[in-house]
């Protein structure tokens, strides 16, 4: 993030020549603003990627545990069964024992549920939103719109020829629309959060380009998709992260035409809030 940080400020500088006094300060107070957001939203995207990822191991985990208790339980309840006529203090001891364990055994199967429960909460969450996003974009798919789901995400990609002309970080008109169409139906899900991710290809940019590298280019791009989100969509500035990541991390690997194209896009990716499992995992 700080490298993020760090990028957007050299972009500034080297725009600064080229733009007004008040254009610049505009931007700066977009930066800032994104900054404010970006620092307070990271620290939950981060958590929810470490809280899903490890959600299935710890069911996994659990269920162990249950087993083992259950041929404790077992072990014991038989020793129960020829003492239970007894009234010696080993019959009681025993009699205690199961009770704690049977008691161990409801509780780690309740919390399994709870969490079973929200994570198909989530993924029903997820399945719905990327409907309503299919639904809303469909004019869309032929100009290199796609929508995905991958580890209880919604991934929406726009293709550099959706948005971007070559060398420019200014968004066409089918990318504005497009991304009206998207910011409608996230204002309908204030409990989804939102990182933008631009993307480039890795061909350098040329010495007479006004971004410095790819990382310049790339954050560029994701800023402006953000400002139009907040500004034109009126989306929450604070449910927003915006990033770039250069050419570092391509849908398709080489160096043809078509692997270029895919790779220079605009991801914009959607994760539902997991406050609640946090709690039931956090008991």
């Amino acid at each position: 993030m700080r490298k993020s940080l760090i990028l957007i400020m050299l972009a500034s500088a080297l725009l600064v020549s080229c733009v007004s006094s008040g254009k610049y300060d505009r931007m700066v107070s977009w930066k800032d603003s994104l900054q404010t957001s970006s620092d307070s939203l990271q620290s939950i995207v981060i958590k929810n990627n470490e809280t899903i990822s490890s959600l299935y191991q710890q069911i996994s985990e659990i269920n162990k545990q249950k087993e083992k208790l259950q041929e404790e339980y077992s072990s014991l309840n038989q020793n129960y069964q020829s003492l239970k006529s007894s009234s010696s203090k080993e019959a009681q001891q025993y009699i205690e024992q199961l009770e704690a364990l049977r008691d161990d055994i409801t509780l780690r199967e309740k919390k399994i549920q709870e969490i079973q429960q929200k994570l198909n909460a989530r993924d029903s969450i997820v399945s719905a939103l990327r409907n309503k996003i299919n639904d809303a974009l469909l004019g869309f798919k032929d100009l290199g719109l796609t929508v995905t789901v991958k580890e209880g995400k919604v991934y929406v990609s726009l293709s550099n020829q959706l948005l971007f002309k070559t060398g420019s970080t200014s968004i066409d008109k089918n990318g504005q629309d497009a991304l009206l169409g998207l910011a409608q139906v996230l204002n309908t899900q204030p409990d989804i959060n939102i990182l933008v991710e631009g993307h480039t290809d890795d061909q350098r940019v040329t010495s007479q380009a006004r971004f410095k590298d790819n990382w310049d280019l790339s954050v560029l791009r994701a800023t402006e998709v953000v400002r139009y989100l907040t500004v034109e969509g009126q989306v929450e500035p604070t449910r927003i992260i915006a990033s770039g990541r250069s050419e570092y991390f391509p849908v398709i690997a080489g160096e043809s035409v078509d692997a270029r194209a895919a790779n220079r896009r605009t991801e914009i990716i959607l994760t539902p809030k997991l406050e609640e499992l946090f709690q039931i995992i956090g008991n």
